[in-house]
């Protein structure tokens, strides 16, 4: 009986660790995070943005622009924004790094929005301009920090199980503290106009949730409604304490 030669025939080639058996489906690679260069572009990028946006609304660019320049509602979903940024498709760190952009967001905003009215406009009492800018930023630290943690919060890969309640809660915070704020707003504001500005933020606070509970889990949708209620709840008490220790150092402002 003839044995074959072995020789002619063409080597075994060794699987590869990384190819998919027979019959099994392809790897699918997750979505990288944003690099770390890009997220720090984008994140200053958003707070000279809204420096630039509140000294234009200030100055009347569009017709209820100066009343569009009152709110803190931008500067809420600005900081908030920088936040996903930072945590976009990360894990644990991507919180820490949302933290530092949110506060990076809305202080560097504070001091630019100071510095174009200093050395752009020759605005008048410029050491007071300074002071507010600073006492701004330091105040945007905090409530930046929180704002971005938020959304990290919404955009990271961390958090296991409990992460869809986590993002349900993260963007019902910010509908609520929009809501917040345009209660606190009709508190003081007597005017027509802006207590029809006032009104919008609100509305779109809960508009917010609503779009974004669309075709979401049910428990996504119920840690957005009992978040969204309790910092609706909560915001207007923080909102007026925040502005009236601002206008102890000289802010006078709506």
């Amino acid at each position: 009986m003839a044995v074959p030669n072995r020789s002619d025939a063409s080597p075994r080639q060794p699987r590869s660790p990384t190819a998919p058996r027979h019959g099994a489906p392809p790897a699918t690679r997750r979505p990288r995070p944003v690099p770390l260069p890009l997220v720090a572009i984008v994140v200053v990028a958003i707070a000279l943005l809204l420096g630039f946006m509140g000294r234009s609304a200030n100055n009347g660019a569009f017709h209820g622009s100066w009343e569009f320049s009152r709110l803190g509602g931008p500067w809420l979903v600005g900081a908030f924004v920088a936040g996903i940024v930072g945590g976009w498709r990360r894990g644990p760190g991507g919180l820490a790094l949302g933290i530092a952009g949110g506060a990076i967001a809305i202080a560097v905003g504070s001091l630019s929005y100071y510095g174009i009215y200093i050395f752009f406009e020759d605005g008048s009492a410029p050491r007071r301009a300074a002071r507010l800018g600073v006492g701004w930023a330091m105040a945007g630290l905090v409530v930046g920090g929180a704002l971005g943690l938020l959304g990290a919060t919404f955009a990271t890969r961390a958090g296991g199980r409990g992460r869809v309640w986590m993002q349900g809660a993260a963007l019902g915070t910010l509908g609520g503290l929009l809501m917040g704020e345009s209660i606190a707003l009709l508190w003081v504001w007597d005017q027509h106009d802006l207590r029809v500005m006032a009104t919008l933020e609100g509305l779109g606070g809960a508009a917010l949730v609503a779009f974004a509970a669309v075709g979401r889990s049910w428990r996504w949708i119920v840690a957005a409604l009992i978040a969204a209620a309790a910092t609706a709840t909560v915001a207007p008490i923080v909102t007026t304490m925040v502005r009236e220790a601002l206008r102890r150092i000289g802010w006078a402002g709506a």
